[in-house]
């Protein structure tokens, strides 16, 4: 920057030496044949946005050929404006030429080299001929700050590329090694496999080896068995070789029984057992015979016999010991063996079953990387999709600034020409005022009690402070550079003070100048400022009152019984031809509006009202009847009696509509009827029965009133006058009982608990008029007290809340409404704020569901109300689902604001109404903008509000989605509580004192749940279209 302000310098002190070289025809011709001889290639080179404000500051071309080569529609390539930028200078002559070789010489040295042969001096002197050296040092200074701004946006972007390309990088690395992790737990995986695999095997061959054993073991357990009974055998003929030889002995020492021991010898060898061998029976034998021979020697042979037998059944007998031993050891053996196999089995199966939980966790944890790794990458595409959408979106706001740009010049010259338009008709106006002065009328404000009915106070002149309101009400509404077809008769100074004021501005920054000054923040405030500023809502009257007496003494006003407060241009009504007809006055309006305050003392037609006739009772709950009739009056002589009830009252309206008596308030019906002029625009019947019962009610002391209609409250009013009214806050519901209280225009009503719908405080209101007043006078010095009204009015939420609503068209509020009739008759536009919004209760016997603001913390509260085990048995919800283009119009779908437009996903009806009926609470992803479509389907839902703890939301913050920077969250947070006010329904707000952490907020939220399912749902359903 010092180089370039010493260079400047050095030029500046050289000023007066020759600026620029003196070009002769010749030469300038010379030098244009040149320039057409290269045009092809500087026409590639030279970019018209930037040589544009050098050629402008040098007053070779103006604003409109600056547009036309950088907007128009005709040079939609560079080449081809940068060609049309030649041509207009060619056009321009010498002077021409001599800007654009000092331009070329600035921005393109290397091509005013090339085309002249001679080096850059860089000298701007046509900018010092035409500006001076301050002209070229703001234009030096202008040009380094973009260059500064280009560069500090280069840098900027260039940190975020890093910062993201950085994070992509850590999530790439984070994803490798996930990836490692899991090749690292599948070769484990297959390892485990493996080893059980093995271990399946060898548990096999266990089994076989068991199977052997068992079949081995019962063997040895038969053998044992036929051992033991040959062994029993063997025992039997022991003791019989036993007896024998005791028989034997015998025979031996008594010899005569040898005979006796004979025989028992012989029966004793026919008992003998199988084992003995034939030989032994022979050899008895012999022995036998030589024993009847000689019985000693027999008896000697005998035991010599037995003896052998009784050696050979002993080594038998150990044998078989020995065989038994064997065995018993073997099956000892085995029965270990067994024991062994059998805890070796148990083992494995322990260890099978730990393998298989083993491989079960570690298919879990696979599919959860898995998982991850897929929203990753679903993550990664969306964030593609996001910087796509953001890239379009920025290439369209600057086409979108390109066409605006032009709009504007084309709006600004329409102002012009209408500001001198309208002092023109000031001038004349002024004329005509100063010829017939009315020496009777006075400058009227918003609260003023007096009113003139003078020439100079008709409709033609429309001076009426109601007027001036509606005029300036329409001036508030953004209408993109348009003006109200009626915006020159208004005599409110608020108009000049806007002038003033723009003139003020434009001596700092001139829109029309050619010098290229850049749009700043300045100029954008102006816009806003005019487009929406609450200070030229009221005339120089107001700026009197609000200076000289402060907002009580209009609520003292209003309580005064001989103030006339009806608008003079309802005064001649009936005369329609100066007036045009206003086509919107419905027939049967369901909005909350309501007549002004009290009529005028004598209306002025030109014959007197014949209200005076009549007095009249009833409401809206009970229909209106007549009470009174004077004696020979024409209204008895129409045929008004007592307990006459009134239908309809014809030609009253703008454009000759009817005004239905019996749908109207008391209030309503009494103020309609100083207009009436005919007696037979009166319609009437007789019904005695309902008069006797209405007048039963108004003897019974507990009777509240006969009107009945419930209304939300869209400002703060405190309690003033004597006896003070009803104090209520912004978004209150009263129910109004009684509009003219005490025979006044007065409400009596009570405030309703938002839960229950019950009565809490019973007092007394003003009227929808009256309140509307109070509301303009509120934003009127909520506008005067603080500069910045957008920020501190919707963000901090001051003490004196307002809510802005506009009044619904009645060509879209809903036909199958069944409230009551109040409405206005006062020549106000439909587009009015309004203090006063007609509500209705609905009781809904099912579960209603829940829609969370800010939307962004829908998918974080949902996920963690669902988390507990216990909570699915409470709540629910319905996952968003693709929806196809051809069922996106279908107002029984409900889509989300999602990040990739080509894929949108939401929620049906069906999905929401089968939750409805499993008797849970639907948790919806939805934001606010799906509250109506809700609504108009019969679908009532529970909408909180969380508002956060500070203005960076840090406690907030955990819920949101990836959104880069703080200030998308608060943008979010800031645009859904501007949407709120809007909303045809109330809301629950949880407070940020009711919660601290984030265990309290999913406390203090269920809580809320539980409490709101059975509180009433207060709708306002005339503005459901």
């Amino acid at each position: 920057m010092s180089g370039v302000t010493d260079w400047v310098e050095g030029d500046i002190s050289q000023q007066e030496a020759p600026s620029s070289p003196a070009w002769s025809e010749e030469l300038s011709e010379e030098l244009w044949d040149r320039i057409e001889g290269v045009r092809h290639k500087l026409t590639r080179i030279l970019n018209p946005a930037k040589f544009t404000p050098y050629l402008r500051q040098c007053k070779v071309i103006d604003e409109q050929d600056e547009d036309e080569v950088l907007n128009s529609t005709q040079y939609p390539m560079r080449i081809s404006k940068a060609g049309r930028l030649l041509d207009i200078l060619h056009g321009q002559g010498h002077r021409g030429l001599q800007a654009f070789m000092e331009a070329l010489e600035f921005y393109h040295p290397d091509q005013y080299i090339q085309l002249t042969g001679k080096q850059p001096t860089q000298r701007c002197s046509l900018i010092l001929d035409e500006e001076g050296p301050e002209g070229l040092t703001q234009f030096l200074l202008l040009e380094v700050r973009k260059l500064r701004e280009q560069l500090r946006n280069s840098r900027l972007c260039e940190r975020r590329l890093s910062q993201r390309c950085r994070m992509a990088e850590e999530e790439r690395s984070r994803a490798e090694r996930k990836a490692q992790e899991l090749r690292h737990d599948k070769l484990l995986l297959e390892r485990l496999r493996q080893d059980w695999e093995s271990a399946s095997r060898e548990l096999g061959k266990l089994k076989d080896r068991h199977l052997e054993q068992a079949v081995k073991y019962s063997r040895a357990l038969e053998e044992q068995s036929k051992a033991s009974s040959r062994e029993r055998e063997l025992l039997r003929q022991v003791e019989e070789l036993k007896s024998r030889l005791t028989e034997a002995d015998k025979q031996t020492s008594d010899p005569p029984k040898i005979t006796r021991t004979n025989s028992l010898h012989s029966n004793g060898t026919s008992r003998s057992p199988p084992a003995l061998p034939e030989s032994l029976l022979q050899q008895n034998k012999a022995e036998k015979t030589e024993k009847t021979s000689d019985p000693s020697t027999g008896v000697i042979a005998l035991m010599d016999i037995l003896q052998q037998d009784r050696r050979e059944a002993a080594e038998q007998r150990q044998e078989l010991c020995d065989f038994i031993a064997r065995l018993q050891g073997e099956l000892q053996s085995a029965e270990e063996l067994r024991d062994k196999l059998e805890s070796q089995w148990e083992q494995l199966q322990l260890k099978v079953r730990t393998l298989q939980l083993d491989w079960e966790t570690e298919q879990k944890r696979s599919m959860t990387y898995f998982n991850q790794i897929m929203e990753l990458e679903k993550e990664r595409d969306q964030a593609l999709c996001s910087r796509d959408s953001l890239q379009l979106e920025y290439t369209d706001c600057l086409q979108d600034k390109n066409r605006l740009r032009k709009r504007i010049a084309e709006l600004q010259a329409n102002l012009e020409q209408q500001q001198r338009d309208l002092e023109r008709e000031r001038e004349r106006s002024r004329e005509q005022l100063q010829q017939n002065a009315c020496l009777h009328c006075s400058h009227l404000s918003l609260c003023s009690e007096d009113q003139c009915f003078g020439p100079c106070c008709s409709v033609d002149l429309d001076l009426s402070p109601h007027s001036n309101i509606s005029h300036l009400m329409l001036r508030k509404t953004p209408s993109n550079g348009q003006t109200h077809e009626n915006s020159g008769d208004s005599c409110s100074t608020s108009e000049e003070n806007l002038l003033s004021s723009t003139k003020d501005d434009e001596k700092e920054i001139n829109r029309l100048s050619t010098f290229a000054f850049p749009p700043c923040m300045n100029s954008i405030n102006r816009r806003c400022n005019i487009e929406f500023d609450l200070d030229s809502w009221g005339s120089d009257e107001n700026d009197n009152i609000l200076g000289d007496q402060s907002e009580p003494s209009l609520w003292d006003s209003w309580t005064s019984v001989h103030s006339h407060l009806f608008p003079p241009d309802l005064v001649n009504l009936p005369s329609v031809s100066n007036n045009q007809p206003n086509p919107n006055a419905p027939r049967k309006p369901s909005s909350l509006c309501s007549p002004t305050s009290s009529p005028p003392t004598s209306p002025k037609h030109g014959r007197d009202s014949l209200a005076d006739d009549i007095t009249i009772v009833g409401g809206n709950l009970t229909g209106i009847f007549v009470s009174h009739v004077n004696a020979g009056s024409p209204a008895e002589q129409y045929g008004l009696k007592e307990g006459s009830e009134l239908l309809e009252l014809e030609r009253v309206l703008f454009g000759g509509g009817s005004v239905m008596l019996n749908q109207c308030t008391a209030e309503v019906a009494h103020f309609s009827l100083q207009w009436w002029t005919e007696l037979s625009a009166l319609k009437h019947q007789s019904n005695p029965d309902a008069y006797s019962k209405l007048c039963s009610k108004l003897s019974s002391p507990s009777f509240c009133g006969a009107d009945s209609f419930y209304v939300r409250v869209n400002l703060n009013m405190e309690p003033r006058g004597d006896p003070p009214s009803l104090g209520v806050s912004c978004n209150d519901i009263i129910h109004v009982t009684d509009t003219r209280h005490n025979g006044n225009y007065h409400w009596c009503c009570s405030l309703v608990d938002l839960v229950t719908g019950k009565p809490l405080q019973t007092g007394t209101m003003p009227n929808y008029n009256r309140a509307q007043q109070l509301l303009l006078v509120r934003l009127r010095k909520m506008s005067l007290d603080q500069k910045d009204f957008k920020k501190k009015m919707f963000a901090k939420k001051p003490s004196g809340r307002v809510r802005l609503v506009k009044a619904v068209d009645p060509s879209c509020r809903a036909v199958g409404t069944s409230q009551s009739v109040v409405y206005t008759l006062s020549k106000r536009q439909e587009d009015h704020l309004i203090p006063y919004t007609l509500v209705q209760p609905v009781k809904v016997q099912t579960k209603r569901p829940v829609i969370f603001s800010p939307s962004l913390l829908s998918r974080g509260l949902i996920e963690r109300l669902l988390q507990p085990v216990e909570s699915g048995l409470k709540f629910n919800t319905c996952p968003p689902e693709p929806i196809p283009a051809l069922e996106r119009q279908d107002k029984k779908v409900f889509l989300l604001d999602s990040s990739s437009p080509e894929q949108p996903v939401g929620i049906r009806l069906e999905s929401i109404q089968e939750v409805i009926s499993q008797d849970r609470h639907c948790l919806l992803e939805l934001g606010l903008p799906s509250v109506e479509g809700l609504l108009r389907q019969g679908i009532y839902p529970i909408i909180i509000h969380i508002r956060p703890k500070n203005k960076k939301h840090k406690k907030l913050r955990k819920f949101f989605p990836r959104c880069g920077e703080d200030s998308v969250m608060e943008d979010a947070c800031r645009s859904e509580e501007l949407h709120l006010e809007t909303l045809p329904m109330l809301y629950y707000t949880l407070e940020p004192s009711t919660w601290s952490c984030t265990e309290e907020l999913l406390k203090a939220l269920c809580d809320a749940i539980h409490s709101q399912q059975g509180a009433v749902a207060w709708v306002e359903l005339d503005r459901l279209q």
